[in-house]
C-alpha cells in the first residue's frame, strides 16, 4: 500500500525549453528609500521572492516572455502591475515604487491553495489576523487572538473547574477546525484541550481564517475550516520586550515575553526566537470555595532558522518549541487534589519540532517537503469526593509529513502531495477504569489544478482521497471554487467540498468533567462511523471607497450538511462515574449568512465589525434531551470596534463583542434533574489605550492599558458547591480586567 502512495506522486511532466531570462530591480518607498522584507511576484509563473535590506530582488532562469509583475510590503499599498517584455529585453531592471497604506489594506494569503494571493484575488475567501494587530490589541495567545476579529468565528469557555476553552467557526464544535502552522496539521485532538490559550502570538506573522471545506490540501477535521499560523520570517534584526500586570475579578495574573528576529546569523542563516509565560490565580466569583476560573502558569519558547539557497530559489525552516503548562480548578488548592472534594488538573508539557523545504526548480515546476514530530506528555488529576485513584497520566506522539509537488503549465497551476499521519495516544486513569494504548494511522493523497482561464476568473478544482487506520475503506473528497472579478472593487465567489471526521479521539475525550460530585467521562461506541460532510458557501466582496475613504466589506452566506453525525448516549450510571458514548446520529445542517467591514474614515479613525446569523439543526432529535437544536450555538453573534490614533502618539482600539442565546445543557447535582436551559445573551466590552514614543535607530516604547469586559457582564447562574456541573459553563471567556503593560522595541 505504501508502494501505491509513493508512485502516485512521481508525477512527471514535460517540461519544454525556453531561452532563459533574468529579472532584478529594487522596490523603495515614494521617497526613494529601500524597502527591505518585499514581496516581488510574477503573476504568469505563480513565482515570488522577497527584498534584502537594500531593497534588491532578483529572478533567475526565466522563459523569455512577458509577465506581470507587482510587489507589496508590510505598511504599504499593493504596487499597480507591470508588464515586462523579457522577449525583447531578457536582462530586464525594473524599479517598484509603494505608497504607505491606511489601516484598511489588501494582505498576502497562502492558506486557501497554497499559492500566494492578494486577499482581494484570492479564490477561497480568507480572513486574516496580522501580527501588528495581535500586538495592537494586546492579544498574546491564539484565543485572544481569535476573539473580536473575525465574523463566524467565536471561542467559547466549557468548563468552571480547568478553563478549557474552545473555538467555533460558523457554528460547528471546536473539534471540526483543523489549527496547522504553515500548513502543516501539528496539533492532535488531545492536545488541542487546552492549546488555544498555550500557542502564543510572537512567532506569528499572520493568522489565516478559512471557512468552510475549501481547498483539497487540507483533510479530516477540516470540515469548518483551517485556522493556519504562518510563521514570521525576518527581514531585519529587531528584539521586542514586553511585561504587563494587573487584575481580573479583583485577582491578580501577569504575563511578560521577548522576541529576537535576527536576519544575519553565520552561514547565511536568519532566525526568529520567542519567549512567553504567565501567571494566572484562581477565581472564585460566587464565594462559594470553589474556583470558576482556574491557576494556571504558563512558560512557552521556540524559534526558527531559516536559510535561502540558489538565489532564493530553494528555501529552508527548521524549528523548535516547548510549552509547559499547569493549571488547577475545584476547591483547597493548598491540598493534594485527593484531599479535596473536586480538583481539575493538568500538567502538561509539549516540545516538538519541525522543518520545510521548497524548491522551485525552474520558472513552471517547484516542490514542498514538510515534516513536523510533537510530544505531549499530561499528568492529571480529574476527580471529586477525595478519590486516591483520579490521576492520570496521558502521552501523546504526533508525526505528520507532506510532500507536495507544483507545476505551471500555461494558465494552470497543477498541485498533487500525499500527506501522513501518525498519533498515538496512551491514557491510563484507574478512577474511570480507563486504560488504552492506541496508533491511530491516516494517509491522504490529493490532487488540485487552479486555472485562470481569463481575466479576474479562477477556477479551484481538486481531489482527496484519505484511508484512516479506523476505518476500513478509503474516503474521497472532492473540492471546487470559483472567484470572479465583476470589476475591479466586486468579487464574487462560490464553493462547494465534501468532507469527513474519523471516529479518533477527540480533545474532550481526555477531559474528565465533575458533575453532581462524579466523573463524567466520553468516549466512542464500537463500530462508530465517520461523519460526512457537503458544504456550499458564497460570497460577494467590495473593496474601493465609500464617501472617498478606503472601505471594503462582504457578504457570505454558508450551509453545511453532517450524515452519520456523532451524539451522546449514556450507557451507564453507578456510584462512581457517568459514562457517555458517542454513536452515529441521523444527521444536521448548518445555513447561515455573515457580513463583515472595515472602513477608514478618515487617516486617524477606522471602524471594523462583523455579524453572524445561522440556523444550526439535527434531523432526528438528540437522544439525552430530544432536541432538534444544536447545544452550545446562538444563532446570532458578531463584533464592533474603532481604531484611532488621538494626538501625542496616543491610540484607542474598543470593540464589543455580542453573543446571542443559546442552549446549554444542565446535568444533575447542584440542580435535581437533567435539564436544557437558555442562557441569556451577552455583550462584552474592551478598551485599550495606548501611548507610543519613538526614538532614533527605529526604537519605540509603548505603553498601554486594556480594561476588558468593563461592565463585568458574566455568567449569572453558575453552580454552586461539591455537587456543581462544571460543564454548564458558557461565558464569556474571561470576567472585569485591568492590564497595564509595556512593550519596548529596538
Amino acid at each position: 500500500m505504501h508502494r501505491f502512495h509513493v508512485v502516485a506522486l512521481c508525477l512527471t511532466f514535460s517540461i519544454p525549453a525556453w531561452p532563459q531570462a533574468t529579472l532584478s530591480g529594487r522596490v523603495l518607498t515614494r521617497e526613494g528609500d529601500p524597502i527591505a522584507g518585499a514581496t516581488v511576484r510574477i503573476e504568469e509563473r505563480n513565482l515570488s521572492t522577497d527584498t534584502g535590506e537594500d531593497g534588491a530582488f532578483h529572478f533567475a532562469d526565466l522563459p523569455a516572455s512577458a509577465v506581470t509583475v507587482f510587489g507589496g510590503a508590510p505598511g504599504f499599498y499593493m504596487s499597480d502591475k507591470t508588464v515586462v517584455p523579457l522577449d525583447r529585453n531578457p536582462e530586464a531592471t525594473l524599479e517598484i515604487r509603494l505608497e504607505p497604506r491606511e489601516t484598511v489594506h489588501q494582505t498576502v494569503v497562502v492558506t486557501g491553495t497554497q499559492s500566494e494571493h492578494l486577499a482581494v484575488d484570492a479564490p477561497v475567501r480568507t480572513n486574516v489576523i496580522t501580527g501588528l494587530s495581535c500586538e495592537r490589541n494586546v492579544s498574546r495567545t491564539l484565543s485572544e487572538a481569535l476573539t473580536s476579529t473575525v465574523s463566524g468565528v467565536r471561542v467559547e469557555a466549557n468548563c468552571q473547574n480547568c478553563g478549557f476553552l474552545a473555538v467555533r467557526l460558523n457554528g460547528l464544535e471546536g473539534q471540526y477546525t483543523q489549527v496547522l502552522e504553515d500548513g502543516l496539521p501539528a496539533y492532535s485532538g488531545v492536545s488541542m484541550v487546552y492549546a488555544l490559550e498555550q500557542i502564543p502570538t510572537e512567532f506569528v506573522d499572520t493568522i489565516e481564517v478559512v471557512k468552510g471545506g475549501a481547498s483539497s490540501l487540507y483533510g479530516p477535521n477540516a470540515v469548518a475550516g483551517v485556522i493556519n499560523l504562518v510563521r514570521r520570517e525576518p527581514q531585519s534584526t529587531r528584539f521586542t520586550v514586553d511585561a504587563q500586570g494587573g487584575w481580573q475579578h479583583g485577582r491578580p495574573e501577569s504575563s511578560a515575553g521577548a522576541s529576537a528576529q535576527l536576519n544575519e546569523l553565520p552561514l547565511e542563516f536568519s532566525g526568529d526566537l520567542y519567549f512567553r509565560t504567565l501567571r494566572r490565580t484562581p477565581i472564585d466569583r460566587n464565594q462559594d470555595g470553589f474556583s470558576d476560573m482556574p491557576r494556571r502558569s504558563m512558560t512557552a519558547g521556540g524559534g526558527t532558522l531559516y536559510r535561502r539557497f540558489l538565489d532564493g530559489r530553494a528555501r529552508l525552516a527548521a524549528g523548535a518549541t516547548v510549552i509547559d503548562e499547569f493549571r488547577r480548578g475545584g476547591d483547597r488548592m493548598h491540598l493534594a487534589p485527593a484531599l479535596t472534594e473536586i480538583t481539575e488538573m493538568a500538567d502538561s508539557r509539549r516540545t516538538g519540532g519541525f522543518f520545510r523545504f521548497n524548491h522551485t526548480l525552474n520558472a513552471s515546476t517547484f516542490y514542498n517537503v514538510a515534516s513536523s514530530l510533537h510530544y505531549l506528555r499530561r499528568h492529571s488529576y480529574y476527580g471529586a469526593g477525595y478519590d486516591p485513584h483520579a490521576y492520570g497520566d496521558t502521552g501523546n506522539p504526533l508525526w505528520v509529513s507532506d510532500l507536495q509537488l507544483g507545476h505551471q503549465q500555461g494558465r494552470h497551476t497543477l498541485l498533487a502531495g500525499y500527506q501522513f499521519q501518525r498519533e498515538r495516544v496512551r491514557d491510563h486513569m484507574p478512577a474511570y477504569a480507563r486504560a488504552f494504548d492506541n496508533t491511530f494511522l491516516s494517509s491522504g493523497i490529493y490532487v488540485q489544478d487552479e486555472w485562470s482561464p481569463a481575466a479576474g476568473l479562477t477556477l479551484v478544482g481538486g481531489l482527496r482521497a484519505d484511508k484512516s487506520s479506523t476505518l476500513g475503506h478509503w474516503v474521497f473528497s472532492p473540492r471546487g471554487n470559483v472567484r470572479y472579478a465583476l470589476d475591479e472593487h466586486w468579487n464574487v465567489r462560490l464553493g462547494i467540498s465534501t468532507g469527513f471526521r474519523a471516529p479518533v479521539i477527540f480533545d474532550e475525550d481526555l477531559h474528565v468533567t465533575a458533575v453532581g460530585g462524579q466523573g463524567f467521562l466520553l468516549q466512542n461506541a464500537p463500530g462508530l462511523r465517520e461523519e460526512r460532510s457537503r458544504s456550499y458557501n458564497a460570497s460577494l466582496d467590495y473593496l474601493g471607497e465609500l464617501a472617498g475613504r478606503p472601505f471594503q466589506a462582504g457578504l457570505s452566506f454558508f450551509w453545511t450538511s453532517l450524515s452519520d453525525v456523532h451524539v451522546l448516549r449514556e450507557t451507564l450510571l453507578d456510584s462512581d462515574y457517568r459514562l457517555f458514548e458517542r454513536v452515529n446520529g441521523a444527521g444536521s445542517r448548518v445555513r447561515g449568512a455573515e457580513i463583515d467591514w472595515a472602513w477608514s474614515l478618515d487617516e486617524s479613525l477606522t471602524w471594523r465589525g462583523g455579524w453572524t446569523l445561522q440556523q444550526s439543526r439535527l434531523t432526528e432529535p438528540e437522544p439525552r434531551f430530544d432536541s432538534l437544536r444544536y447545544f452550545r450555538t446562538p444563532s446570532s453573534y458578531g463584533f464592533t470596534g474603532i481604531e484611532a490614533a488621538l494626538p501625542l502618539g496616543l491610540s484607542v482600539i474598543a470593540n464589543c463583542d455580542f453573543t446571542g442565546r443559546m442552549l446549554v445543557p444542565h446535568y444533575a447535582g447542584y440542580v435535581p434533574d437533567d435539564r436544557l436551559e437558555r442562557t441569556p445573551g451577552f455583550t462584552v466590552f474592551n478598551v485599550v489605550v495606548g501611548k507610543t514614543l519613538d526614538f532614533r535607530d527605529s526604537r519605540k516604547v509603548r505603553f498601554y492599558v486594556r480594561a476588558g469586559n468593563l461592565f463585568d457582564r458574566f455568567q449569572p447562574d453558575l453552580d454552586r458547591g461539591p455537587q456543581r456541573d462544571s460543564g454548564y459553563f458558557y461565558g464569556p471567556t474571561a470576567m472585569r480586567s485591568i492590564t497595564t503593560g509595556m512593550t519596548i522595541s529596538f
